[in-house]
């Protein structure tokens, strides 16, 4: 038999064998190659994220870390276990942070942190809080009083007097910087009274300051230096003297902070 007759004879016989026997396979397709079903994770459905630190509108010193601490709860208010948060803030664009829990430097300012978590399910949960405040121990607003006290001689008649204003003044965001302002009058027997506005100045180096207290009598500006420091978070001493015209002159600063909150 020639090899072309077995060719056709192959030809005539392969169609008969495949139909006949069921185990024959010819391609390579089966259920090895189909692809797994994609993961849904329904452990995280209806979850949600709640964030304990920090709070809105709260405070922190610029000497201190910004504690962050969230958490994803399961739809029945159980902790799952996910720590892929990330933490931002409206400040810059920087990742402050990303995990459950941990602590991170901020910039002087008002920040708005968002906390966000991106789940295995798909679904993305966010929260902001915003109005938070991260500043120096002793910015404020503060009020209190500026007194002078003069005495001296005129024509051999000894003179003294006294002014007493106010004094409100307000420590910047970085905590480092006073500037406040206020008036008194003061009543001289030879030039009778005379409205005194003065502005005060200053630096702030921990709990020391010191700086400069202008003072306006309108018809001659006066310029002294004065130092002190704050006895406490809220309190502000400080003193000077000086000369003005024929008079010694003697003065203290004394204020209060009655308010934390400041522009930045």
């Amino acid at each position: 038999m020639s090899i072309r007759t077995i060719a056709i004879y192959m030809a005539l016989l392969l169609p008969l064998i495949t139909v006949g026997c069921s185990d024959v396979t010819l391609s390579g397709t089966g259920d090895d190659d189909q692809e797994s079903p994609e993961p849904t994770f329904p452990e995280f459905d209806g979850a949600t994220l709640q964030v304990d630190s920090p709070l809105s509108g709260s405070i922190i010193l610029l000497e201190e870390e910004a504690e962050l601490e969230a958490v994803v709860l399961s739809a029945a208010g159980e902790p799952l276990d996910f720590d892929a948060i990330e933490w931002t803030t409206d400040q810059h664009e920087d990742i402050l942070f990303e995990g459950r829990s941990g602590a991170t430097e901020l910039d002087a300012g008002i920040h708005a942190i968002t906390a966000t978590a991106e789940l295995p399910n798909g679904d993305r949960l966010q929260t902001t809080l915003g109005g938070i405040r991260v500043q120096g121990l002793h910015t404020g607003i503060y009020s209190g009083s500026l007194n002078m006290d003069l005495s001296g001689e005129f024509q051999g008649t000894p003179i003294a007097t006294s002014c007493a204003g106010a004094l409100d003044f307000v420590v910047d965001m970085q905590g480092e910087f006073i500037h406040g302002a206020g008036e008194c009058s003061l009543c001289l027997l030879v030039l009778g009274s005379i409205d005194v506005a003065y502005n005060v100045d200053g630096d702030i180096e921990e709990n020391d300051a010191g700086g400069n207290v202008s003072l306006d009598l309108g018809f001659f500006p006066l310029d002294l230096d004065w130092e002190g420091g704050f006895e406490n978070e809220d309190t502000l001493v400080g003193s000077f003297e000086g000369q003005m015209l024929m008079f010694d002159m003697e003065g203290t600063i004394d204020a209060h902070r009655v308010s934390p909150y400041v522009d930045p």
